[in-house]
């Protein structure tokens, strides 16, 4: 009889005993009983030790006879459930696929194909100096290395790390290739494919669960030795992992806001020092933190300063709204002009505006109030094509109003802009126009972003209309003009990555712009003073770095403090509040008798307080040192006596105080 440790998917900080006839690999998922009920589990410890006095129950079934993943998986796996502090089980359950029996799949066979070694003839002198740079592994030791790719847009970033993609494969090593949005999926997998013989697994929560075991299995099992996904693709179980690239890595969607609350980019370090692995952050516009840490010699800085081609970075025009001719409702008379100019040219423009739906909300012009979700403290979003307004946070949508239900006046109005309303603006002044919108409410399926995507490349568009997933690496050749609507409501956000987001998606968007010839960018603000908004105009990354990194030291934001948000969410307001301010003496005791470096804002309730009903409230902490607060963490934790009433979150790392 052989004693094994598995960790349950259940919420549970430590493994339980089962016995078996036989001895289970590592990462084998089983199925065990746990009370009165039967949950799955995976083997941690195969060789456990009976604990006296305790009869180990036995394991119900083996669900699979290839394990999920290896040791040194599971190393990745043990550290973030202990740098996030979420059960171990609970973590593997969401990380792994849903178990899938033979009947519903069988695994295609087929061993993975190697990397044709083509001559890098189509590379410029800066792209093989890059490559050269990242292939010198003077500075690697064991842990691997790790480097930061900042290139500006359109100067070839995706051809250099698939010549390092290569060189793993070559090795018999992986290569993970994550990207901050499924969208982007598409054209990556056809751009690498062909290098790879299209032997190639990709995995995001987009997959059937029926194809996400297939892959994920492949991957393990070493059947497929290169892995292109989204966020949740950094848990790929590949044994060997050669080099992982992290695309777009100033993304904020690299940051996963619920349950295990990740971030994707930083584990990429995590996987260099178990794997030895080569890490690749790749970014026209780079994180601060990323920066910051190459500054500190932490990440080898390699610079590509031109497109290829031999193609200049677009012109950009900034327009100030407070002074601006208007041409319509949205758009100055000089966007108009541009755009004009453009289709007469046969060229495509891309629109950009940081808000789907019609309008923000709808306002009472006679008592000026606006109409509240009634589950969120938050304007509900009007959406013209549906006759609906939505709440973008919780899903609750009701008829849009012809009068207002305060005051019954039927002097109501739509406020501010999203896309739909710049499309029918557009479709009024440019009647002929070929237009279509990009954002999450048209691209909810892989076949329609495909359809928009082929239609674009076909030149069946001459006008892009979207939101941020415009700016995040696609790679439009006949786009000639981008214009930016507005991303000046970004600057008023209680957050302190407010300004990056704005210098970052003004950057973005406008790089989609002259990818074959000169382009054009017009930036619309009503701040254009802002020193995100104009840094971004001129191309001023460094300008833009020394101004904000200033303003982070003064503030002790990242990358100089290391916080915790600690989130409660109850349906009692009393309770929530009472239990945030019963957690932050119990932190504040924590620091003071273990002498933690660490101070503590709030309890407050958070920007947006009600949330389907749940009222919001959070207790941030800052330090200096990572471990200290792991450590104040885990003993507050082992004391902490959870309530059934409030929802308590851990959110390390936080990417946004919201």
């Amino acid at each position: 009889m052989h004693y094994i440790d598995i960790a349950p998917s259940r919420p549970l900080t430590g493994l339980l005993t089962y016995a078996h006839d036989e001895r289970l690999e590592v990462g084998t998922r089983v199925e065990v009983p746990i009370g009165k009920s039967t949950c799955f589990g995976f083997v941690i410890n195969p060789d456990a030790k009976k604990h006296d006095g305790v009869e180990p129950k036995n394991i119900i079934r083996v669900c699979d006879k290839k394990p999920y993943f290896s040791p040194k998986n599971l190393e990745l796996y043990k550290w973030v459930s202990d740098y996030y502090h979420y059960p171990l089980g609970e973590t593997l359950s969401l990380i792994t696929p849903s178990f899938i029996t033979k009947k519903e799949l069988k695994i295609s066979e087929g061993a993975t194909s190697i990397a044709r070694r083509d001559p890098l003839v189509d590379l410029t002198d800066e792209q093989l100096e890059a490559l050269r740079a990242m292939r010198d592994d003077v500075e690697q030791s064991k842990y691997g290395s790790k480097n930061l790719l900042h290139g500006v847009t359109g100067s070839g970033k995706t051809e250099v790390y698939i010549e390092l993609a290569k060189d793993a494969v070559a090795e018999g090593k992986g290569v993970l290739i994550i990207v901050p949005e499924i969208a982007l999926t598409p054209q990556l997998i056809n751009r690498i494919a062909v290098h790879f013989n299209g032997e190639i697994s990709v995995l995001h929560s987009g997959l059937t669960p029926k194809k996400r075991y297939e892959n994920w299995m492949k991957l393990a099992t070493g059947k497929s030795l290169v892995c292109i996904g989204a966020r949740s693709a950094i848990f790929a179980p590949m044994p060997s992992i050669g080099l992982v690239v992290v695309d777009e890595e100033q993304d904020s969607s690299y940051k996963q806001d619920d349950r295990l609350r990740y971030n994707a980019r930083d584990l990429s370090f995590v996987i260099a020092k178990i794997f030895g692995s080569k890490v690749v952050l790749s970014s026209a516009t780079p994180s601060m933190e990323s920066i910051y840490n190459s500054k500190q010699g932490k990440l080898k800085y390699i610079y590509i300063k031109n497109r290829v081609r031999g193609l200049c970075l677009p012109s950009t025009v900034l327009v100030d709204m407070k002074k601006a001719r208007m041409g319509s409702y949205n758009m100055s008379q000089e966007l108009i002009n541009q755009i004009k100019e453009t289709m007469d040219k046969g060229a495509q423009t891309i629109l950009y505006i940081n808000r789907r739906g019609y309008s923000h909300t709808i306002m009472c012009r006679a008592c000026g109030k606006s109409i509240y979700c009634s589950k969120c403290s938050i304007t509900m979003t009007e959406h013209k094509k549906q006759n609906l307004l939505l709440c973008h946070y919780c899903g609750a949508e009701r008829s849009l109003p012809n009068y207002c239900t305060y005051c019954g006046s039927h002097d109501v109005q739509s406020i501010g802009s999203g896309t739909e309303r710049i499309y029918e603006e557009i479709k009024t002044l440019f009647p002929h126009a070929r237009v279509v919108i990009m954002d999450s409410d048209r691209i909810d399926s892989k076949k329609k972003l495909e359809e928009i995507l082929d239609k674009i490349s076909k030149k069946h568009v001459d006008i892009i209309i979207g939101t941020q997933i415009l700016g995040k690496g696609h790679d439009f050749p006949d786009v000639n003009l981008v214009g930016v609507i507005n991303t000046d409501t970004m600057l008023q956000l209680p957050d302190f990555r407010s300004s990056e987001r704005v210098f970052h998606q003004i950057m973005q968007v406008s790089g989609r712009s002259g990818r074959m010839c000169q382009g054009k960018v017009v930036v619309q603000s009503y701040l254009p003073e802002h020193f995100a908004v104009s840094r971004a105009v001129h191309n001023d990354f460094e300008g833009f770095y020394s101004e904000e990194i200033n303003n982070r030291k003064e503030a002790f934001y990242p990358p100089f403090a290391v916080l915790v948000d600690i989130k409660l969410s109850s349906i009692s307001k009393k309770d929530a509040s009472s239990e945030s301010e019963s957690i932050s003496k119990d932190i504040l005791n924590i620091i003071n008798k273990h002498k933690i470096t660490a101070s503590i804002l709030g309890p407050s309730p958070s920007p947006i307080a009600i949330i389907n009903n749940k009222h919001r409230y959070h207790v941030l902490i800052k330090g200096k040192s990572r471990s200290e607060l792991n450590k104040l963490i885990k003993i507050f934790n082992s004391d902490y006596k959870r309530k059934s009433k409030i929802k308590i979150n851990i959110d390390v790392d936080p990417g946004t105080l919201f």
